[in-house]
């Protein structure tokens, strides 16, 4: 199976799961089928965890849509305040 290349970026404090200096993006190789299920399992977050996911600006609601070589996929948690 062919890999793929896509660029993901977590906001708020999911950038936490990320390197300090990759400030919350970085470019990672990932199975061709891979999808935005299969990818938040790869990077440990879970379900609840997110509140958003777009992939190239474009809100996805069905996390089994595989990923494609390029995309950047922009994952937003619950944001609360006043």
């Amino acid at each position: 199976m062919e890999n793929i290349q896509i660029e993901i970026r977590l906001f708020a404090y999911l950038r936490e799961l990320l390197p300090l200096e990759s400030r919350g993006v970085k470019k990672i190789q990932v199975k061709n089928d891979l999808t935005i299920d299969d990818l938040m399992d790869e990077i440990g977050i879970s379900e609840k965890e997110i509140m958003i996911v777009m992939i190239n600006g474009i809100r996805k609601l069905d996390y089994n849509e595989s990923m494609k070589e390029g995309d950047r996929v922009a994952i937003f948690p619950p944001v609360g305040g006043g």
